[in-house]
């Protein structure tokens, strides 16, 4: 299991002396290195938040296997100035990553406290929180945890990210 920053790339490459098809599929395919294959396999992409099972489509399913999970976490900006700060769980650009090009954020205030939807189904990839007081007023020294989770298609969403902690 990996646990990497949003944005950040992963990449998968046939172990050395292996001979036997291999591929790389997400449960979803919210990514997919293509048909298995004896041939080498350079597979690389950059993740926006979320949790991702992945596995051989040969060697493995969605329920284990050859398996393995990567999960990305939101990252975070104190900008603007003030109290606000912006959460970005996907990195920006003209065109929507391999994991997903919509996505839903939750949050709560506090580390034990119920998750609240803040952005659902959005194709923004950071938001400003507690800009005029939305969803709720930042208080600085105050606790706010955020996880988010990347999607094709609304039914088919990755799991929950890590979670990201901001003590702004």
């Amino acid at each position: 299991m990996r646990n990497l920053a949003s944005g950040a790339s992963f990449h998968w490459q046939r172990a050395a002396g292996s001979t036997l098809p291999h591929n790389v599929r997400q449960n979803f395919k919210l990514f997919y290195s293509g048909a298995a294959t004896s041939g080498p396999i350079n597979y690389s992409l950059s993740a926006s938040a979320g949790s991702y099972h992945y596995y051989c489509e040969v060697h493995g399913s969605a329920s284990g296997g050859m398996d393995g999970v990567v999960r990305v976490r939101p990252i975070f900006n104190l900008g603007p100035t003030g109290a606000p700060f912006t959460v970005i769980w996907a990195l920006g650009g003209t065109s929507g990553t391999k994991t997903g090009d919509h996505f839903d954020v939750r949050y709560r205030v506090g580390t034990s406290a119920t998750w609240k939807f803040w952005r659902n189904d959005v194709a923004a990839r950071s938001g400003v929180f507690g800009q005029n007081g939305q969803p709720v007023q930042v208080v600085p020294g105050s606790t706010y945890q955020f996880q988010a989770r990347s999607q094709k298609i609304p039914s088919q969403p990755s799991g929950w990210s890590p979670t990201l902690t901001v003590n702004p």
